[in-house]
């Protein structure tokens, strides 16, 4: 298994999150077009939380449970959003996706080239089998995002934990297995 620090696309660079980063991350999480969908961030969303999930991301990847990248433009510019991969979440070598997408971006592909890439090193560098995600069926968005890169629903989830966001609701699972993503490289 590779754990890579840093992942490079045609237009983002993804690392590790850092101190530097928490002031773009309180304001774009702290928008409630970004929040919405995220059920285990809470909103309104300060300084105090991002410190906390800056301290969970740094104990999470030592202990190697999750690979989280934040992504910026190449040639420097504040963060742009986020991906990460949450390790054994459905069983060993299967992880859970979950990423964000700073609002004044969205639209301009950067979401598919982050979660492309985060899966791609998921796949190729950690040896995974698989990958899912857990889809609010409202967030058209997102769900185009897992259909343009190769994942497939698997399920329709009646009554998914929706952590902070309020009591269980429906979720689209998708999938994408290793022979799936194979197929998409």
């Amino acid at each position: 298994m590779i754990w890579r620090a840093t992942l490079e696309t045609e237009r983002l660079y993804l690392r590790p999150l850092a101190a530097v980063d928490l002031p773009d991350l309180v304001r774009e999480i702290g928008r409630w077009d970004v929040a919405r969908f995220l059920i285990r961030v809470p909103h309104p969303y300060d300084p105090a939380d991002a410190r906390r999930w800056l301290a969970q991301c740094e104990a999470m990847e030592r202990d190697r449970r999750q690979y989280h990248r934040v992504a910026v433009p190449r040639g420097g510019g504040p963060l742009l959003g986020a991906a990460g991969l949450m390790l054994d979440a459905h069983g060993p070598g299967e992880a859970e996706l979950g990423y964000w997408l700073a609002q004044p971006v969205w639209r301009r592909g950067y979401g598919a080239e982050m979660v492309q890439a985060i899966c791609d090193s998921g796949f190729r560098d950690l040896g995974l089998r698989a990958i899912a995600a857990a889809v609010d069926p409202a967030n058209d968005a997102s769900n185009a995002l897992a259909r343009t890169l190769g994942f497939r629903l698997e399920r329709v989830e009646p009554a998914h934990d929706m952590g902070l966001r309020g009591p269980p609701a429906p979720a689209h699972i998708w999938r994408l297995d290793r022979a799936g993503w194979e197929k998409t490289i």
